[in-house]
């Protein structure tokens, strides 16, 4: 069995990402491009242009924040996920013990409020949930892993299980 694997899945760009990118260039450049205005005219218009240039900052950033790719890590005692933005940023979300894990199945139910959602559609067949335990709270994991790291994880949940059922 293969103690690393990684995958990667693509993320589609939410609805109005675009908009947003070109709505703060535009407010960045109305911003510049009042600085001139308020020095003429009176300086109370620089709170103006700060905040012109903060909301084209804001949207612009928003943008840029949103993810690119999600990254499944298995390491064959740990599941590791990470989030890519649009720059090329990494930022681990999560890592989960394969101990903690209490069930790995398929997702066919709604999406709830605590839920971690790492993938691009919840609404796909493809979409699988991992719940597991951490300080005695039980939390769910929506993902979108391939066919190997769907494998991959199940053998390791039933190797574990039955190691523990030995044990016992």
């Amino acid at each position: 069995m293969t103690e690393r694997y990684v995958q990667k899945a693509e993320v589609e760009l939410i609805k109005g990402a675009r908009r947003d990118q070109i709505l703060g260039i535009v407010f960045q450049l109305m911003g510049l491009g009042l600085i001139p205005v308020a020095v003429v005219v009176t300086y109370w218009m620089f709170f103006g242009v700060g905040a012109t240039l903060g909301f084209g900052i804001w949207l612009t950033q928003r943008f840029y924040s949103s993810p690119r790719e999600f990254e499944y890590a298995f390491t064959g005692s740990k599941l590791i996920v990470s989030r890519t933005n649009l720059l090329g940023r990494g930022r681990r979300m999560l890592e989960i013990a394969l101990g903690d894990v209490t069930s790995f199945t398929g997702f066919y139910d709604m999406v709830m409020q605590g839920d971690l959602i790492a993938a691009t559609n919840v609404n796909s067949d493809e979409v699988k949930a991992l719940t597991f335990m951490v300080d005695e709270r039980e939390y769910r994991l929506l993902f979108s892993p391939d066919v190997y790291l769907t494998t991959l994880l199940s053998e390791k949940l039933k190797k574990d299980k039955k190691d523990s059922a030995e044990k016992k």
